[in-house]
């Protein structure tokens, strides 16, 4: 098998079989083509439209090369887009994982830098002081102590330095901003993924369904979000085990909340963007801010499976935000990664 023949497949518009994936991928993280053929194939793919037997391969190929976080994930969840959008709303996402942690339940996320938007969650980590970029043992530690951890991709994927120039120089969204929510090092099982159109969380979930996941949600706004929105109605699907449903079009004013102007979601730099998290944990963000965190909380806090019903989700969701101890969570965290970056650093 040739990496050329691959690229003039899919330059065909031709699907490969799963063999060809997987040889094309590992060719490509193994560093055994060139930043320009990695480029094409990113593309091509792209341009072909991936099929979920190959992205079933890629995320096999990635997992087998991953660094292992080894602690205990049960009722642990990940909450994460894939990116690729385009809606500059602020790090959604990000300032969920500390409402869901604050509420007790345990959370494994799982990020990047920016990649195609203004402020990815290291980049906003970071701007709330935050040390994000831990190594395992760290992430270990942080984890065991405040039940909040967060796994910077390229530390537990070093396969990834093959790719990152390729998806540097195209900017563009390609089939890893799918594979990033799938590749949780913890190896979690319970997920919400938002994606940037309803036939990639169709992908999503169907990946899933074959990757041992207990439960998830695939979401996708009317609006284009990778999250649940408040400023429109929300596809979304769960998955069981290895069985999902029908999608279905979820109203966030069934909650209360309001609907709201996208404008109102939007945010900036990751500086901005760390003053808008800040601000909606101590309770100082607009209403728009605080209900869409809430919103994607009570979804993450449902999808742990440690409550059965997902109205009592949502009110211990807006009850925690409400409180502040979202903020109290942020503080814990930055206080842990600091210490933990700072001791790895003396012992050097």
């Amino acid at each position: 098998m040739d990496f050329t023949d691959i690229l003039e497949k899919i330059g065909m518009q031709e699907n490969l079989t799963a063999d060809e994936a997987t040889f094309a991928l590992k060719a490509i993280i193994d560093g055994e083509v060139n930043h320009s053929q990695t480029a094409a194939f990113l593309y091509g793919m792209r341009n072909k439209i991936e099929t979920v037997e190959e992205l079933a391969s890629f995320v096999r190929v990635m997992r087998a090369a991953a660094i292992d976080v080894e602690v205990d994930t049960e009722n642990a969840v990940d909450v994460c887009g894939t990116g690729g959008d385009h809606s500059g709303t602020f790090n959604i996402s990000t300032a969920t994982m500390f409402v869901v942690a604050a509420s007790k339940v345990p959370v494994l996320k799982h990020g990047n830098r920016s990649v195609s938007s203004q402020s990815g969650s290291v980049d906003v980590l970071e701007a709330l002081g935050a040390n994000p970029v831990l190594q395992k043992e760290q992430v270990e530690a942080c984890f065991n102590e405040t039940g909040l951890a967060f796994m910077f991709a390229p530390n537990f994927h070093p396969a990834m330095k093959n790719v990152m120039p390729a998806r540097k120089e195209l900017g563009m969204r390609t089939f890893f901003n799918m594979l990033g929510p799938l590749l949780n090092p913890a190896g979690v099982k319970r997920q919400v993924i938002g994606a940037y159109s309803r036939e990639a969380v169709e992908q999503i979930i169907a990946i899933l369904a074959q990757l041992d996941t207990e439960f998830a949600y695939g979401v996708h706004a009317h609006d284009g979000m990778d999250e649940f929105s408040t400023a429109s109605y929300s596809d979304v699907v769960e998955l069981q085990g290895n069985k999902f449903g029908e999608f279905q079009k979820f109203d966030p004013r069934m909650f209360g909340f309001s609907m709201v102007n996208p404008e109102e979601l939007k945010g900036g730099d990751c500086e901005t963007n760390a003053r808008i998290i800040q601000n909606v944990l101590e309770g100082k963000g607009t209403e728009a801010q605080e209900e869409i965190v809430a919103l994607n909380a009570t979804f993450a806090i449902y999808a742990s499976g440690i409550y059965d019903d997902l109205q009592e989700a949502h009110l211990l969701a807006v009850e925690t935000l409400e409180s502040g101890q979202g903020a109290e969570m942020l503080k814990r965290f930055v206080e842990c990664t600091n210490d933990l970056a700072s001791k790895e650093k003396d012992s050097v």
